[in-house]
């Protein structure tokens, strides 16, 4: 693949002449590029993608409306599923398998992000400051690793982003002289660990529904700009469980909306989110030590060669803000938030593994942008494209916690 530059347009060509970029000017030239976009998308990420549009509540035609019947009595049906299985685990017809090392869970109660990924790596790094020795052990969602693997050993990274999952290898990137393990059952991987690192601690990323491995913390991560949706349980909503799951909850860390580096701007919706937290959290989790967090923005950092910016070169700039994330209405409020203005808006599913044929899309659609900001997760996967003559810039969020000092007096470090 070639890239030539005229001035901020952007043309690519792979063994062919590509077609001539043309300005998107109107809703009809937006919704023939939208098309054209999801032509290059499996049809579960097609899917997967109407569906969280519904979610957040947009874009509810007639198919949405047709399809409520058939979503209700689902979400009824995996309702009764989900219930058995807690009931089967209380009752000790399934048992619960214990580890010898303390295990702390982090985990969520709805579908897509909630910010578990950042929160598990600052309690990494926290809890490595204090001189623990922590192993995180992952599902590795949508990896290839079929039984164990290790991503890393805390100082190489030994495995791809398609083999280990995007979060774990993020992870693993970040945190150095933490390993990163990933496994579908969470308990052989744990003793791999065990066996292998001699950990103090296991940090049990998304394991909040795994409960069939005890844990002695329990941390549920919460937005509170999505809050806990329309409150149905998939697939009429994005409850991944009742909300009576609160009660296992050991603390409940409550993501604020935007990042710190600007003075936060509440939507009414994110609100309303808010009002819904507050009432489910009295009924539920009323003596649940809840600490509040929020994203801070680091560097802008160019992931074909490392090179770093600080995050306010992005004030006044026109960027198109590239996610295939759960949540890219967050990332796209973030980066307004950061003072730019967003020109171009290109999401992708979440967990999508980007392609050359999506290089293609992405350049045709990022003319008039000064820059295009991607997440961290998805730009560990975009690196290993031929990016390294688009202006491709991640942004490096930290976490920013309220009461940090509760936090480790909860978690015993």
């Amino acid at each position: 693949m070639t890239l030539d530059r005229e001035g901020t347009c952007l043309r690519a060509t792979q063994g062919r002449q590509a077609p001539p970029l043309q300005k998107e000017t109107g809703d009809f030239q937006v919704k023939i590029s939208s098309i054209n976009h999801m032509n290059h998308l499996r049809i579960s990420e097609q899917i997967n993608l109407i569906f969280n549009k519904w979610m957040e509540g947009e874009e509810r035609g007639f198919l949405f409306y047709l399809l409520v019947p058939f979503l209700y009595i689902t979400s009824i049906l995996y309702g009764i599923g989900v219930r058995l299985r807690l009931f089967l685990y209380r009752i000790g017809i399934f048992k619960i398998k214990r580890l010898n090392c303390k295990v702390i869970s982090v985990g969520n109660m709805t579908l897509g992000g909630s910010g578990k990924t950042p929160v598990a790596i600052f309690l990494a790094e926290k809890f490595k400051e204090n001189g623990k020795r922590v192993v995180i052990v992952s599902r590795g969602y949508q990896g290839r690793v079929k039984n164990t693997g290790i991503v890393s050993d805390g100082d190489n990274i030994l495995l791809t982003p398609e083999d280990a999952g995007d979060e774990p290898y993020l992870m693993a990137l970040k945190l150095k002289g933490v390993p990163v393990i990933v496994g579908r059952d969470r308990y052989k991987a744990g003793m791999h660990a065990i066996k292998k690192f001699k950990p103090d601690m296991i940090i049990l990323d998304d394991g909040f529904q795994h409960i069939g491995l005890h844990r002695e913390i329990n941390i549920l991560v919460v937005d509170s700009r999505r809050g806990f949706g329309n409150g149905y349980l998939f697939p009429l909503g994005m409850l991944r469980e009742p909300l009576n799951g609160l009660k296992r909850a050991s603390m409940i860390l409550v993501k604020e909306s935007g990042v710190r580096s600007l003075p936060p701007q509440a939507s009414s919706g994110g609100q309303k989110s808010e009002k819904k937290i507050n009432v489910a959290l009295i009924e539920q989790a009323k003596d649940c030590p809840t600490i509040s967090f929020s994203y801070k923005a680091g560097a802008i950092v160019n992931p074909a060669n490392g090179s770093r910016m600080p995050a306010d070169v992005l004030k006044g700039k026109k960027v198109a803000a590239l996610s295939g994330i759960a949540d890219p209405k967050s990332f796209r409020n973030t980066l307004e938030r950061l003072g730019a203005k967003v020109a171009k808006e290109i999401v992708y599913p979440d967990h999508h593994h980007y392609t050359p044929d999506d290089l293609d899309d992405i350049v045709e659609r990022i003319k008039g942008a000064d820059m295009v900001i991607t997440t961290e997760k998805d730009a560990v996967k975009l690196k290993r494209l031929s990016i390294e003559s688009l202006p491709i810039y991640a942004l490096e969020i930290d976490l920013g916690i309220e009461d940090i000092t509760m936090l480790k007096r909860i978690a015993g470090v």
